[in-house]
C-alpha cells in the first residue's frame, strides 16, 4: 500500500505586538519522533512517505488572520500541501493531540473532500483518549488506541486484504454508523522496544529543524494531576548500549539540522526513571564521537539527588537538563500529586550550579484551585531559583487536557466543558482564562505578569555598572548571549503571553 504519514501542522499565534523571529522558531523546532519511528516500522511492507508537519501549511481562502474566536472559520482552512499529496494514496494516517486537533479536524475534511472513499487513520494521544468522540464528530474512520508500532501494521493489512477488524487490539471504528472499540492493546514490553528499528530520519527534510530528536524509554512511574500522558505508572527503558545506538543515529543525521548550534532532544517523559541505567548511558555517550550534537533530556529531582547523573553530565556537551516543577509551594506540590518537595529542587539547583550544568526549570500558574498569592509564590520560588542558582524558569498557564486526573474532576471547579472544547482554539484566549482558573481576575493575571516581568527587570537596571546595584539585586548585570537577556548569573524567566480575541493563528514557512 501506499501511505502517507502526517501530523496536525505546526502552528503559532501572532500578536499585534510580537513578531515571529523565524530564526529563532527553527533553531529550537525539532520533528515528531513518532511519524519517523512508525516509517520505519512500516516501510518494509509498505511504500511510505510522510508530510512533514512543519511543512504541511494552511491558510485561509483569499488570505486573510484567522482570530482565536472565529473557530467556525477553522472549516474553511486549506492545507495545499497537504492537498497536493492525497491523489495515489491507499491510506492516510494523521498524528495528533488534544493540542492540536483542531487542525487535524479540518484536514479530514479536506481530505474527504477530494476522495471520500480514501481511509484515514488517526493515533496519538487524543485518538487515545478520546476515540469515540473522535469517530462520532469528524470524518475519521479509524482510532488507533495506544502505542501504534503493532495496531497500523494489522489495520493496514486488514484494509488490503479485507480482515477481520474485530481482531485488531487497540483499535476503534465505525460500522453501520456506530462506533466499535475493540479490547485495550498491552503496551509494548522493554524486549519490543529494544528491538525496534531505528528511526526512518532519512525522510526528514533538510535545513528545517535545529534540534534532533531520540527516545531511550517510554512512559513514567507517576501521576501528576495535570497530565494526560496515557502510559503513567508504566515506564519501560531499552538498554543501555541499545539507547547509545539510538542517539548515535540520530547523531548521523546532524547534516540535515539548521543553524549552528545543534541538539539531541531525548524525548523521554523521564530519562533518570531509572538512575544506574541513566547513568551508564552518560558514561557510554562520553566515549562516543556526537560532532558537534550537544544533548537535552528531562529529568526528576529526586531520582537525580544520590545519583552520579550531574556530575557525568559535566563531561557531556550537555544542552540543558530540564525539571518540571509546575507550582513553587509545598501544597500545591502535594495538589498535584507531584512526588517532590520544594527543598528537594533546592537540593537538585544547588548541586548543578555546583557542577556548572544550565537546569531548565517548568511552572505552571493558574491551577483551577490557585488564588494570586498561590501564583505569585510560584513565581517567587522560580525567581529564586534562577537568581541563586543559575538556568532558565519557562513559566505557562494551565491549560486542561483529556486523560488527566484534573480534566476528570473539572465539574469541581465548576467547568463543564466536554471534548467539544478541543474542536476549536478559544480555550486558550485570555478571554477563556476566568473559566479555567476561576480564582484569577483579570487584574490578578497582569499582576503576576507584571510580577514576572518585574523580577527579569530587575536582572538589567545595572547594564554598565553592576557594582552600583544594591546587595540584593547584585546579579542584575547586563548581557546578551544567545538572543536572551540574562543576569551575571544567568538568570531568566520566561512567561508566555495568553492569546488574547485580536490574536491570529498562523502557519510559520521554515523553508
Amino acid at each position: 500500500m501506499k501511505v502517507l504519514l502526517t501530523a496536525s501542522p505546526r502552528f503559532d499565534f501572532q500578536m499585534e505586538s510580537y513578531k515571529t523571529d523565524i530564526d529563532f522558531y527553527k533553531i529550537n523546532l525539532r520533528p515528531s519522533l513518532a511519524l519517523y519511528q512508525l516509517a520505519s516500522v512500516l516501510q518494509p511492507n509498505h511504500q511510505v512517505e510522510i508530510l512533514d508537519p512543519a511543512l504541511s501549511d494552511f491558510s485561509l481562502p483569499g488570505g486573510g488572520h484567522l482570530h482565536m474566536l472565529e473557530g467556525e472559520m477553522l472549516k474553511e482552512l486549506r492545507f495545499a500541501n497537504l492537498e497536493k499529496r492525497i491523489a495515489g494514496m491507499d491510506a492516510i494516517c494523521i498524528s495528533t493531540t488534544s493540542f492540536d486537533w483542531f487542525l487535524a479536524k479540518s484536514m479530514i475534511g479536506r481530505i474527504k473532500e477530494q476522495d471520500n472513499d480514501l481511509p484515514i487513520i488517526v493515533g496519538g494521544i487524543h485518538s487515545t483518549i478520546a476515540d469515540r468522540y473522535l469517530l462520532e464528530s469528524s470524518d475519521v474512520d479509524f482510532a488507533a488506541r495506544g502505542e501504534g508500532e503493532k495496531t497500523l501494521p494489522e489495520l493496514l493489512a486488514s484494509i488490503e486484504d479485507g480482515g477481520d477488524l474485530r481482531e485488531i487490539d487497540g483499535l476503534s471504528y465505525k460500522i453501520d454508523g456506530a462506533v466499535r472499540r475493540n479490547r485495550d492493546r498491552l503496551l509494548l514490553t522493554a524486549e519490543e522496544l529494544e528491538k525496534m528499528p531505528f528511526p526512518a530520519l532519512e525522510l526528514m527534510p533538510s535545513g528545517v529543524y535545529g534540534k534532533l530528536t531520540a527516545e531511550t524509554a517510554r512512559g513514567c512511574h507517576y501521576k501528576c494531576a495535570f497530565c494526560s500522558i496515557s502510559f503513567s505508572r508504566s515506564w519501560r527503558g531499552i538498554s543501555p548500549e541499545r539507547a547509545i545506538k539510538r542517539i548515535e543515529h540520530a547523531a548521523s543525521f546532524s547534516g540535515k539540522l539548521y543553524g549552528q548550534e545543534k541538539s539531541i532532544t531525548l524525548v523521554d517523559d523521564n530519562f533518570t526513571a531509572d538512575p544506574k541505567r541513566s547513568e551508564k548511558i552518560l558514561k557510554g555517550l562520553r566515549e562516543v564521537d556526537l560532532g558537534e550534537m550537544s544533548l537535552a533530556f528531562e529529568g526528576r529531582a529526586n531520582e537525580i539527588l544520590g545519583s552520579n547523573i550531574l556530575p557525568l553530565c559535566k563531561d557531556l556537551p550537555l544542552d540543558y537538563l530540564f525539571f518540571g516543577v509546575e507550582c513553587g509551594y509545598e501544597r500545591g506540590l502535594k495538589m498535584i500529586q507531584k512526588g517532590i518537595h520544594v527543598d528537594t529542587i533546592i537540593k537538585c539547583a544547588e548541586q548543578a550550579k555546583g557542577s556548572g550544568l544550565l537546569l531548565h526549570y517548568g511552572f505552571i500558574a493558574g491551577l483551577p484551585w490557585e488564588t494570586k498569592e498561590d501564583c505569585l509564590k510560584t513565581v517567587a520560588f522560580a525567581n529564586r531559583l534562577v537568581s541563586e542558582y543559575d538556568g532558565f524558569a519557562f513559566i505557562s498557564w494551565f491549560h486542561m487536557f483529556p486523560g488527566s486526573r484534573l480534566w476528570d474532576e473539572r465539574k469541581m471547579f465548576g467547568i463543564d466543558d466536554g471534548l467539544e472544547l478541543f474542536d476549536g482554539i478559544s480555550h486558550r484566549t485570555k478571554e477563556y482564562r476566568p473559566k479555567i482558573s476561576p480564582n484569577l481576575s483579570g487584574d490578578d493575571l497582569r499582576e503576576i505578569e507584571h510580577e514576572i516581568d518585574k523580577c527579569n527587570l530587575m536582572r538589567v537596571l545595572s547594564h554598565n555598572d553592576s557594582e552600583s546595584c544594591a546587595d540584593e539585586i547584585a546579579h542584575s548585570a547586563y548581557t546578551k548571549e544567545g538572543g536572551y537577556c540574562l543576569s551575571r548569573t544567568k538568570g531568566y524567566l520566561q512567561r508566555f503571553e495568553l492569546p488574547d480575541k485580536e490574536t491570529s493563528l498562523i502557519y510559520i514557512d521554515p523553508t
